[in-house]
Protein backbone atom coordinates (compact mmCIF):
# COMPACT_ATOMS: atom_id res chain seq x y z
CA UNK A 1 0.00 0.00 0.00
CA UNK A 2 1.58 3.29 -0.50
CA UNK A 3 0.90 6.47 1.82
CA UNK A 4 0.29 9.88 0.66
CA UNK A 5 -0.29 13.06 2.70
CA UNK A 6 -0.54 16.92 2.01
CA UNK A 7 2.06 18.62 3.77
CA UNK A 8 2.28 22.59 3.29
CA UNK A 9 5.17 24.03 2.54
CA UNK A 10 6.70 27.67 3.62
CA UNK A 11 6.45 28.34 0.53
CA UNK A 12 3.87 26.65 -1.70
CA UNK A 13 2.25 23.27 -0.93
CA UNK A 14 4.43 19.95 -1.57
CA UNK A 15 3.66 16.32 -1.99
CA UNK A 16 4.63 13.62 0.78
CA UNK A 17 5.30 10.11 -0.60
CA UNK A 18 5.30 7.41 1.42
CA UNK A 19 6.36 3.81 0.22
CA UNK A 20 6.15 0.55 1.42
CA UNK A 21 8.55 -1.01 -0.77
CA UNK A 22 11.79 -0.34 -3.06
CA UNK A 23 9.33 -1.40 -6.10
CA UNK A 24 7.05 1.95 -5.22
CA UNK A 25 9.91 4.22 -4.96
CA UNK A 26 11.24 3.06 -8.63
CA UNK A 27 7.89 4.15 -9.98
CA UNK A 28 8.52 7.60 -7.85
CA UNK A 29 11.98 7.27 -9.49
CA UNK A 30 10.65 6.95 -12.90
CA UNK A 31 7.35 9.47 -12.45
CA UNK A 32 10.26 12.14 -11.56
CA UNK A 33 12.22 11.17 -14.77
CA UNK A 34 9.03 11.49 -17.11
CA UNK A 35 7.91 14.67 -15.39
CA UNK A 36 11.01 16.76 -14.44
CA UNK A 37 8.86 16.88 -10.98
CA UNK A 38 12.14 17.31 -8.13
CA UNK A 39 12.08 15.43 -5.02
CA UNK A 40 13.85 14.97 -1.74
CA UNK A 41 14.51 11.57 0.14
CA UNK A 42 13.53 11.83 4.18
CA UNK A 43 14.91 8.88 6.29
CA UNK A 44 14.95 10.46 9.89
CA UNK A 45 15.19 14.09 9.13
CA UNK A 46 17.99 14.74 11.11
CA UNK A 47 20.29 17.36 9.22
CA UNK A 48 20.94 20.52 10.60
CA UNK A 49 19.59 22.82 7.24
CA UNK A 50 16.82 23.33 5.86
CA UNK A 51 16.20 21.26 2.12
CA UNK A 52 18.78 18.44 2.82
CA UNK A 53 15.75 16.05 2.97
CA UNK A 54 13.23 18.26 1.97
CA UNK A 55 11.34 20.29 -1.07
CA UNK A 56 9.08 23.10 -1.46
CA UNK A 57 8.24 22.73 -5.18
CA UNK A 58 8.36 18.87 -5.14
CA UNK A 59 7.99 15.20 -3.80
CA UNK A 60 9.21 14.25 -0.80
CA UNK A 61 9.60 10.91 -0.23
CA UNK A 62 9.15 9.79 3.22
CA UNK A 63 10.90 6.49 4.16
CA UNK A 64 9.56 5.84 7.59
CA UNK A 65 7.18 3.14 6.38
CA UNK A 66 10.06 1.12 5.38
CA UNK A 67 11.04 -0.27 8.78
CA UNK A 68 11.12 -4.26 8.86
CA UNK A 69 13.90 -5.17 10.86
CA UNK A 70 15.12 -8.64 11.50
CA UNK A 71 18.13 -11.14 11.70
CA UNK A 72 19.68 -13.17 8.67
CA UNK A 73 21.30 -15.88 8.88
CA UNK A 74 25.19 -14.85 9.64
CA UNK A 75 23.87 -12.84 11.67
CA UNK A 76 23.01 -10.34 9.09
CA UNK A 77 20.44 -7.65 10.77
CA UNK A 78 18.43 -6.61 7.53
CA UNK A 79 17.35 -2.71 8.19
CA UNK A 80 14.79 -0.56 6.46
CA UNK A 81 16.01 2.77 5.13
CA UNK A 82 13.17 4.37 6.99
CA UNK A 83 14.28 3.10 10.85
CA UNK A 84 15.81 5.13 13.68
CA UNK A 85 18.70 4.00 15.45
CA UNK A 86 16.88 3.07 18.92
CA UNK A 87 14.37 0.86 17.10
CA UNK A 88 17.39 -1.33 15.70
CA UNK A 89 18.82 -1.43 18.82
CA UNK A 90 16.11 -2.06 20.86
CA UNK A 91 15.57 -5.43 18.57
CA UNK A 92 18.49 -6.75 18.24
CA UNK A 93 19.14 -6.18 22.15
CA UNK A 94 16.76 -9.93 22.12
CA UNK A 95 19.93 -12.09 20.79
CA UNK A 96 22.27 -9.61 22.61
CA UNK A 97 23.88 -8.35 18.76
CA UNK A 98 24.34 -4.67 17.94
CA UNK A 99 25.44 -3.17 14.93
CA UNK A 100 27.40 0.25 13.88
CA UNK A 101 25.09 3.16 13.80
CA UNK A 102 24.46 6.25 15.36
CA UNK A 103 24.56 7.37 18.76
CA UNK A 104 21.77 9.54 19.03
CA UNK A 105 18.41 7.13 19.68
CA UNK A 106 16.11 9.48 17.07
CA UNK A 107 19.26 9.74 14.11
CA UNK A 108 17.76 7.72 10.95
CA UNK A 109 20.09 4.80 9.76
CA UNK A 110 19.91 6.10 6.13
CA UNK A 111 21.52 9.74 6.33
CA UNK A 112 23.84 8.11 9.10
CA UNK A 113 25.39 5.37 7.57
CA UNK A 114 25.46 6.97 3.91
CA UNK A 115 27.29 9.93 5.33
CA UNK A 116 30.29 7.71 7.03
CA UNK A 117 28.48 7.29 10.45
CA UNK A 118 30.40 7.84 14.12
CA UNK A 119 29.43 5.51 15.98
CA UNK A 120 30.25 4.23 20.18
CA UNK A 121 32.05 1.27 18.10
CA UNK A 122 33.94 3.07 15.90
CA UNK A 123 37.82 2.49 17.19
CA UNK A 124 36.77 -1.46 16.89
CA UNK A 125 34.83 -1.44 13.89
CA UNK A 126 34.93 1.47 11.76
CA UNK A 127 32.24 3.80 10.46
CA UNK A 128 28.71 2.58 10.13
CA UNK A 129 29.62 2.71 6.29
CA UNK A 130 32.65 0.19 6.52
CA UNK A 131 30.18 -2.35 8.57
CA UNK A 132 27.73 -2.23 5.42
CA UNK A 133 27.06 -6.03 4.09
CA UNK A 134 25.06 -4.80 1.38
CA UNK A 135 22.49 -2.38 -0.15
CA UNK A 136 19.09 -2.26 -1.86
CA UNK A 137 19.15 0.47 -4.01
CA UNK A 138 17.23 2.22 -6.48
CA UNK A 139 18.91 3.10 -9.54
CA UNK A 140 18.01 6.22 -11.63
CA UNK A 141 16.42 3.90 -14.34
CA UNK A 142 14.03 2.35 -11.98
CA UNK A 143 16.40 -0.81 -11.15
CA UNK A 144 16.58 -2.45 -7.90
CA UNK A 145 19.82 -3.95 -7.31
CA UNK A 146 21.81 -4.99 -4.42
CA UNK A 147 25.25 -3.46 -3.95
CA UNK A 148 28.10 -5.94 -2.60
CA UNK A 149 31.55 -5.99 -2.02
CA UNK A 150 32.63 -8.43 -4.38
CA UNK A 151 29.50 -8.75 -7.01
CA UNK A 152 28.37 -7.08 -10.39
CA UNK A 153 27.47 -3.77 -8.36
CA UNK A 154 30.93 -3.37 -6.14
CA UNK A 155 31.74 0.04 -7.59
CA UNK A 156 28.44 1.36 -6.42
CA UNK A 157 29.15 -0.31 -3.09
CA UNK A 158 32.43 1.36 -2.79
CA UNK A 159 30.76 4.92 -3.57
CA UNK A 160 27.30 4.17 -1.14
CA UNK A 161 30.51 4.09 1.61
CA UNK A 162 30.04 8.13 2.48
CA UNK A 163 28.90 9.27 -0.99
CA UNK A 164 25.49 10.09 0.11
CA UNK A 165 22.38 10.57 -1.66
CA UNK A 166 24.60 11.00 -5.09
CA UNK A 167 23.62 7.54 -6.50
CA UNK A 168 20.27 5.76 -5.68
CA UNK A 169 17.71 5.38 -3.43
CA UNK A 170 18.90 3.19 -0.60
CA UNK A 171 15.78 1.36 0.75
CA UNK A 172 17.25 -1.81 2.62
CA UNK A 173 20.53 -1.77 4.78
CA UNK A 174 22.14 -5.32 5.43
CA UNK A 175 24.20 -4.55 8.58
CA UNK A 176 27.10 -6.96 10.19
CA UNK A 177 26.12 -7.51 13.53
CA UNK A 178 28.31 -8.45 16.45
CA UNK A 179 28.07 -9.45 20.18
CA UNK A 180 26.86 -7.13 22.41
CA UNK A 181 25.22 -7.02 26.19
CA UNK A 182 24.76 -4.25 28.70
CA UNK A 183 28.06 -1.76 28.07
CA UNK A 184 29.28 1.15 30.25
CA UNK A 185 28.62 5.16 29.50
CA UNK A 186 27.44 8.30 30.42
CA UNK A 187 28.64 12.42 30.37
CA UNK A 188 30.31 14.35 32.97
CA UNK A 189 30.73 18.20 33.10
CA UNK A 190 33.65 20.15 34.63
CA UNK A 191 34.69 23.57 36.30
CA UNK A 192 36.72 25.60 33.60
CA UNK A 193 40.19 24.64 35.88
CA UNK A 194 39.86 21.10 34.23
CA UNK A 195 40.16 22.34 30.87
CA UNK A 196 43.80 21.50 30.25
CA UNK A 197 43.67 18.22 32.02
CA UNK A 198 40.49 17.67 29.64
CA UNK A 199 42.35 18.09 26.86
CA UNK A 200 45.47 16.12 27.31
CA UNK A 201 42.93 13.17 28.45
CA UNK A 202 41.61 13.91 25.15
CA UNK A 203 44.59 13.34 22.70
CA UNK A 204 46.17 10.67 25.63
CA UNK A 205 43.24 8.57 24.64
CA UNK A 206 43.75 9.02 21.19
CA UNK A 207 47.21 7.94 21.12
CA UNK A 208 46.25 5.06 22.97
CA UNK A 209 43.59 3.44 21.17
CA UNK A 210 46.18 1.03 19.81
CA UNK A 211 46.08 -0.96 23.31
CA UNK A 212 42.69 -0.50 23.67
CA UNK A 213 40.06 0.40 20.96
CA UNK A 214 37.19 -0.33 22.84
CA UNK A 215 36.99 3.24 24.41
CA UNK A 216 34.89 5.99 22.87
CA UNK A 217 34.65 9.09 23.84
CA UNK A 218 34.67 13.13 22.84
CA UNK A 219 35.33 16.05 24.84
CA UNK A 220 32.81 19.30 24.16
CA UNK A 221 33.31 23.25 25.00
CA UNK A 222 30.60 25.32 24.96
CA UNK A 223 28.69 28.39 26.52
CA UNK A 224 25.06 29.96 26.77
CA UNK A 225 24.32 33.55 26.50
CA UNK A 226 22.63 33.88 29.21
CA UNK A 227 25.56 32.99 31.41
CA UNK A 228 27.91 35.22 29.73
CA UNK A 229 31.19 34.52 30.85
CA UNK A 230 31.12 30.57 32.09
CA UNK A 231 32.61 28.28 30.08
CA UNK A 232 31.16 24.62 29.95
CA UNK A 233 33.14 21.64 29.53
CA UNK A 234 32.06 18.37 29.35
CA UNK A 235 32.94 14.94 28.14
CA UNK A 236 31.14 11.97 27.16
CA UNK A 237 32.10 8.00 27.75
CA UNK A 238 31.69 4.90 26.52
CA UNK A 239 32.99 1.41 26.99
CA UNK A 240 31.48 -1.77 25.42
CA UNK A 241 31.72 -3.80 28.45
CA UNK A 242 30.51 -3.94 32.00
CA UNK A 243 32.86 -2.83 34.94
CA UNK A 244 32.13 -1.75 38.61
CA UNK A 245 32.65 1.68 38.89
CA UNK A 246 36.17 0.93 41.60
CA UNK A 247 37.95 -0.88 38.29
CA UNK A 248 37.51 1.13 35.12
CA UNK A 249 39.96 0.10 32.65
CA UNK A 250 43.34 1.67 31.94
CA UNK A 251 42.76 3.60 29.43
CA UNK A 252 40.16 5.45 31.11
CA UNK A 253 41.66 6.43 34.36
CA UNK A 254 43.30 9.46 33.21
CA UNK A 255 39.55 10.94 32.25
CA UNK A 256 38.36 10.00 35.31
CA UNK A 257 40.83 11.02 37.42
CA UNK A 258 39.94 14.60 36.76
CA UNK A 259 36.94 16.09 38.94
CA UNK A 260 34.03 16.77 37.90
CA UNK A 261 30.56 17.81 39.34
CA UNK A 262 28.21 15.88 37.08
CA UNK A 263 28.10 12.42 36.72
CA UNK A 264 26.05 10.15 34.57
CA UNK A 265 28.18 7.04 33.70
CA UNK A 266 27.09 3.89 34.23
CA UNK A 267 26.09 0.23 33.29
CA UNK A 268 22.90 0.47 30.97
CA UNK A 269 22.04 -0.92 26.97
CA UNK A 270 23.22 1.16 24.03
CA UNK A 271 19.82 1.71 23.53
CA UNK A 272 19.30 3.55 26.39
CA UNK A 273 22.75 5.51 26.07
CA UNK A 274 21.10 6.98 22.80
CA UNK A 275 18.60 8.33 24.61
CA UNK A 276 20.67 10.21 27.07
CA UNK A 277 22.24 11.83 24.35
CA UNK A 278 19.32 12.34 22.32
CA UNK A 279 17.88 13.87 25.28
CA UNK A 280 20.16 16.72 25.53
CA UNK A 281 19.13 17.62 22.25
CA UNK A 282 16.02 19.09 22.15
CA UNK A 283 14.08 20.03 19.47
CA UNK A 284 12.57 22.98 17.77
CA UNK A 285 15.48 25.73 17.80
CA UNK A 286 17.25 26.63 14.42
CA UNK A 287 20.70 24.96 14.19
CA UNK A 288 23.72 25.32 12.39
CA UNK A 289 26.65 22.56 12.35
CA UNK A 290 29.97 23.23 10.69
CA UNK A 291 33.09 20.65 10.49
CA UNK A 292 36.91 19.98 10.37
CA UNK A 293 39.25 17.38 10.71
CA UNK A 294 42.80 18.22 11.73
CA UNK A 295 45.88 16.11 12.65
CA UNK A 296 46.17 15.06 16.22
CA UNK A 297 48.37 17.75 18.34
CA UNK A 298 47.88 18.87 21.53
CA UNK A 299 48.75 22.51 20.87
CA UNK A 300 46.20 22.62 18.11
CA UNK A 301 43.38 21.54 20.32
CA UNK A 302 44.57 23.94 22.78
CA UNK A 303 44.78 26.63 20.03
CA UNK A 304 41.31 25.82 19.05
CA UNK A 305 39.66 25.44 22.14
CA UNK A 306 40.95 28.83 23.35
CA UNK A 307 40.13 30.45 19.97
CA UNK A 308 36.46 29.30 20.77
CA UNK A 309 35.77 30.78 24.02
CA UNK A 310 37.64 34.22 22.99
CA UNK A 311 35.75 34.83 19.38
CA UNK A 312 32.37 33.17 18.79
CA UNK A 313 31.39 31.12 22.38
CA UNK A 314 28.76 33.31 24.14
CA UNK A 315 27.56 35.76 21.73
CA UNK A 316 24.81 33.48 20.43
CA UNK A 317 22.12 31.16 22.64
CA UNK A 318 23.48 28.07 22.82
CA UNK A 319 27.19 27.59 21.18
CA UNK A 320 29.20 24.47 21.12
CA UNK A 321 32.49 22.96 19.84
CA UNK A 322 32.59 19.14 20.15
CA UNK A 323 36.71 17.39 19.34
CA UNK A 324 35.89 13.72 18.33
CA UNK A 325 38.47 11.06 17.50
CA UNK A 326 39.77 9.47 14.40
CA UNK A 327 42.08 7.09 15.73
CA UNK A 328 44.27 4.75 14.17
CA UNK A 329 42.13 1.42 14.93
CA UNK A 330 39.27 2.81 13.20
CA UNK A 331 40.76 4.55 10.53
CA UNK A 332 42.45 0.94 9.91
CA UNK A 333 38.99 -0.59 10.01
CA UNK A 334 37.99 1.78 7.20
CA UNK A 335 39.79 -0.29 4.91
CA UNK A 336 37.69 -3.30 4.78
CA UNK A 337 35.80 -4.58 1.78
CA UNK A 338 37.58 -2.50 -0.39
CA UNK A 339 37.34 0.53 1.72
CA UNK A 340 35.41 3.98 1.47
CA UNK A 341 34.94 7.05 -0.12
CA UNK A 342 36.27 9.44 2.53
CA UNK A 343 40.04 9.94 2.21
CA UNK A 344 41.31 8.80 5.18
CA UNK A 345 44.24 6.94 5.39
CA UNK A 346 45.70 5.25 8.78
CA UNK A 347 49.31 6.19 8.00
CA UNK A 348 48.65 10.04 8.06
CA UNK A 349 46.40 9.56 11.43
CA UNK A 350 45.49 9.71 14.38
CA UNK A 351 43.28 12.83 13.33
CA UNK A 352 40.61 14.90 15.23
CA UNK A 353 37.56 16.43 13.72
CA UNK A 354 34.91 19.23 15.31
CA UNK A 355 31.57 20.02 15.39
CA UNK A 356 30.81 23.74 16.13
CA UNK A 357 27.06 24.07 16.64
CA UNK A 358 24.89 27.01 17.20
CA UNK A 359 21.29 26.92 18.42
CA UNK A 360 18.94 30.24 18.77
CA UNK A 361 15.15 31.33 17.96
CA UNK A 362 15.48 34.43 16.28
CA UNK A 363 15.76 33.71 12.19
CA UNK A 364 16.70 37.76 11.15
CA UNK A 365 20.19 36.52 13.35
CA UNK A 366 20.62 33.37 10.67
CA UNK A 367 23.40 35.32 8.18
CA UNK A 368 24.50 36.88 11.11
CA UNK A 369 25.13 33.20 12.64
CA UNK A 370 26.30 31.80 9.12
CA UNK A 371 29.20 34.20 8.70
CA UNK A 372 30.34 33.91 12.19
CA UNK A 373 30.92 29.98 11.89
CA UNK A 374 31.95 30.37 8.76
CA UNK A 375 34.69 33.04 9.92
CA UNK A 376 35.91 30.49 12.68
CA UNK A 377 36.19 27.43 10.66
CA UNK A 378 38.54 29.78 8.31
CA UNK A 379 40.63 30.62 11.08
CA UNK A 380 40.88 27.73 12.35
CA UNK A 381 41.90 25.98 9.10
CA UNK A 382 44.60 28.78 8.28
CA UNK A 383 45.92 27.94 11.73
CA UNK A 384 45.97 24.55 11.02
CA UNK A 385 48.07 25.01 7.71
CA UNK A 386 50.57 27.10 9.06
CA UNK A 387 51.50 23.95 11.65
CA UNK A 388 51.29 21.09 9.03
CA UNK A 389 48.07 19.60 10.79
CA UNK A 390 45.36 20.50 8.32
CA UNK A 391 43.34 17.77 6.74
CA UNK A 392 40.59 18.67 3.46
CA UNK A 393 38.56 15.77 5.31
CA UNK A 394 34.61 17.22 6.02
CA UNK A 395 32.32 14.49 8.22
CA UNK A 396 28.92 14.61 6.05
CA UNK A 397 26.97 14.58 9.02
CA UNK A 398 28.06 17.47 10.80
CA UNK A 399 28.92 19.79 7.55
CA UNK A 400 27.11 23.16 7.15
CA UNK A 401 25.55 23.51 3.74
CA UNK A 402 28.18 26.15 2.76
CA UNK A 403 30.80 23.39 2.69
CA UNK A 404 31.97 21.35 0.07
CA UNK A 405 32.21 17.83 1.67
CA UNK A 406 32.78 15.86 -1.68
CA UNK A 407 35.85 17.92 -2.57
CA UNK A 408 37.70 17.50 1.15
CA UNK A 409 37.85 13.43 -0.02
CA UNK A 410 40.55 14.43 -2.18
CA UNK A 411 40.76 14.30 -5.80
CA UNK A 412 41.25 10.68 -6.74
CA UNK A 413 38.30 9.96 -4.92
CA UNK A 414 35.75 12.83 -5.84
CA UNK A 415 36.60 11.53 -9.69
CA UNK A 416 36.06 8.35 -9.02
CA UNK A 417 32.47 9.10 -7.34
CA UNK A 418 31.39 11.20 -10.55
CA UNK A 419 32.85 8.20 -12.82
CA UNK A 420 30.58 6.19 -11.24
CA UNK A 421 27.58 8.29 -11.17
CA UNK A 422 27.81 8.81 -14.35
CA UNK A 423 27.91 5.13 -15.15
CA UNK A 424 24.62 4.76 -12.75
CA UNK A 425 22.74 8.10 -13.21
CA UNK A 426 24.08 9.26 -16.96
CA UNK A 427 20.82 11.58 -17.01
CA UNK A 428 21.57 13.10 -13.18
CA UNK A 429 18.82 12.26 -11.97
CA UNK A 430 20.16 12.07 -8.43
CA UNK A 431 22.13 15.44 -8.97
CA UNK A 432 19.30 17.38 -10.70
CA UNK A 433 15.70 16.00 -9.87
CA UNK A 434 16.92 15.54 -6.26
CA UNK A 435 18.36 18.57 -5.65
CA UNK A 436 19.01 18.30 -1.36
CA UNK A 437 22.37 17.22 0.22
CA UNK A 438 25.19 17.09 -0.35
CA UNK A 439 26.15 16.89 -4.32
CA UNK A 440 29.67 15.75 -6.58
CA UNK A 441 30.71 19.11 -6.51
CA UNK A 442 30.48 22.47 -4.83
CA UNK A 443 28.46 23.14 -1.07
CA UNK A 444 24.66 23.24 -1.34
CA UNK A 445 23.97 26.53 -0.36
CA UNK A 446 27.08 27.81 -1.96
CA UNK A 447 30.67 28.73 -0.13
CA UNK A 448 29.91 32.33 1.11
CA UNK A 449 27.51 32.66 4.15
Amino acid sequence: MVYWSAQQDAVTPACTFKPTAALEVSTLVLLSRLTQCPFAVKGGGHAAFAGSSSIADGIIVSLEHLNKIKVLPGNIASVGAGNRWYDVYKYLEQYELAVVGGRASSVGVSGLTLGGGISHHTNLRGFACDNVASYEVVTASGLIVTATPDGAFSDLFWALRGGGNNFGVVTNFNLETFAQGPMWGGSRRYTEAEIPALRKAFVNMVNNAPQDPNAAHWMIHASAAQLPGLKIVGSELEYPKQFPASSPPAILEEYLAIPAFEDNLGNRSLAEITVLLNNSMPAGSRQTFWSAAFKLDLGLVDHIGDYFYSTIAGKYPVVSIAFQSLSKPALEKMTRNGGNALGLEAAEGPFFHILLAITWQDASFDSEIYKAANSFINSIRVEAKNRNLHSSYIYMNYASPYQAVIEGYGTANQQRLVSIAAKYDPTAVFQKLQPGGFKLSGAPFGTNP
